[in-house]
């Protein structure tokens, strides 16, 4: 008469797939953080260049491009704006781009005319 309980074979196979479902489920965890960092990053650089944007429309639009760096919850992201003529008489393309070393984070943009 057999007794009641499992064999080793069934107990390694158990444990070979608890293992690969627990290896899946960390690095899924690891990929998640790394999106959220990335998620923070692209919303501090929003804030950024929509600061930006509001200081380039307070001056009179003039075709140039500048550059600068402004820190955000601690963080520090360099941005920049290039002002643009376009087809239309009188009006300017903003385009403000925040950088994170050479990539682009967010380039937003906006248009403006003198006043």
């Amino acid at each position: 008469m057999r007794e009641a309980g499992f064999t080793l074979v069934e107990v390694l196979a158990a444990l070979l797939i608890f293992s690969l479902a627990i290896v899946g489920l960390s690095r899924a965890g690891a990929q998640s953080v790394a999106h959220t960092d990335r998620l923070t990053d692209k919303t501090y650089a929003g804030i950024v260049a929509d600061n930006q944007l509001v200081l380039a429309r307070m001056r009179t639009p003039q075709v140039r491009s500048e550059s600068g760096e402004e820190t955000v919850a601690g963080r520090t992201y360099d941005w920049r704006l290039d002002t643009i003529e376009t087809p239309q008489a009188g009006l300017f393309e903003l385009r403000m781009t925040v950088l994170d070393g050479d990539d682009a984070l967010i380039t937003r943009r906006a248009w403006v005319a003198p006043e």
